[in-house]
């Protein structure tokens, strides 16, 4: 008898053992974070499944990682593209063969582009650094990008002391340049331009440690008239 006494204790206690680990707080932490893996799961899942939305055409669509390439060969800039008049942001028109002389280096950026607003101020450093050997720097900006508000653009050059013209662009221009490398449709890009008319030189996308060197560079080789095959 006291045998069975003593069994039904211990079951007892390891009854009561067990129920006091399993409270109402533990039984809660433990549903939480099934919970919480299980959305994990399905997330992942889901992300995986969703398409990638095409956007339309546009020459800057979006940002663009680096790429610091030159052209397969140098590209001639075709002569419609040279003579075409284009208007900058102060009322003035311009053509590229008006710098025929020059060294031209071609920008094109958005006031809402990150990486276009860290190149901007080392376009300004070679700007002022080069123009007595005979540099010409151009901006582009598109109506497209700016959303048709040229004053956008004006109060963006203005507080950021952008000594150099601002071409107002609605394609014309910017469209034939990345066409002329077979580039993407985004930005930035620049385009360092020969006296002799080629393009010797394309940039897309912003690194602060390479854009600047890689960019000085080809100036330099177009100003010493390396540029010709």
């Amino acid at each position: 008898m006291a045998a069975t006494v003593e069994t039904k204790e211990v079951k007892s206690t390891e009854k009561s053992e067990s129920e006091s680990f399993w409270t109402g707080g533990r039984i809660a932490i433990t549903l939480i974070v099934v919970g919480l893996f299980v959305w994990w799961g399905i997330s992942r899942w889901t992300a995986s499944r969703v398409p990638t939305v095409a956007k339309p055409p546009s020459v800057t669509a979006k940002t663009a990682p680096p790429n610091n390439g030159a052209p397969p060969a140098f590209v001639p800039v075709p002569a419609q593209i040279r003579e075409t008049s284009v208007q900058t942001l102060d009322g003035n028109s311009l053509k590229l063969s008006d710098f025929s002389d020059k060294v031209v280096v071609l920008n094109i950026w958005a006031t809402w582009c990150g990486p276009c607003r860290m190149e901007m101020p080392e376009l300004v450093k070679m700007s002022n650094e080069y123009k007595d050997r005979g540099l010409v720097v151009l901006g582009i900006a598109t109506t497209y990008n700016e959303q048709n508000d040229p004053q956008r653009v004006k109060d963006y050059v203005k507080n950021q002391s952008v000594p150099y013209p601002i071409i107002w662009d609605d394609g014309t221009l910017s469209g034939p340049l990345v066409e002329a490398v077979q580039g993407r449709s985004v930005i930035p890009q620049s385009f360092v331009i020969s006296r002799d008319g080629n393009i010797v030189k394309h940039f897309t996308g912003f690194n602060v440690y390479q854009t600047p060197q890689l960019m000085r560079q080809a100036i330099e080789e177009a100003l010493g008239g390396k540029s010709k095959a």
